[in-house]
């Protein structure tokens, strides 16, 4: 199968650095919860400097099927293997709805500034 997207995990300036506030995650583990989650192939996992929206640490970036989702606050393992279980059922079902303990993570941006506004 041709990759039907790319990830994006910020490990910038305050994403999974506690000295700027962020909740900690390690590299090396976010690495095994995606190899493990079977999505090589499919979905390509980048770790990547500063994403943007400071405000929302941890932040996962998702361009799925031409589609980009934001996620924000991926702040444990646990956490982060949901995602990858959405991932792993939008891959196989373009469109698939996102589950309720993702979409409180959602978010809309479109760049500039630290972030959206928090609710």
């Amino acid at each position: 199968m041709v990759d039907a997207g790319l990830m994006f995990a910020c490990f910038g300036c305050c994403c999974g650095h506690t000295t700027n506030g962020a909740a900690r995650i390690a590299r090396p583990a976010t690495r095994r919860v995606f190899d493990a989650a079977g999505l090589q192939g499919k979905v390509r996992l980048a770790f990547s400097e500063c994403l943007g929206p400071c405000s929302e640490a941890n932040v996962v970036f998702l361009y799925l099927h031409g589609r980009p989702l934001w996620f924000r606050r991926i702040n444990s393992l646990e956490l982060f293997e949901a995602l990858l279980a959405y991932v792993r059922a939008a891959v196989a079902a373009p469109g698939a709805p996102l589950p309720g303990q993702l979409t409180a993570h959602s978010f809309s941006w479109t760049g500039g500034g630290v972030g959206p506004e928090l609710a």
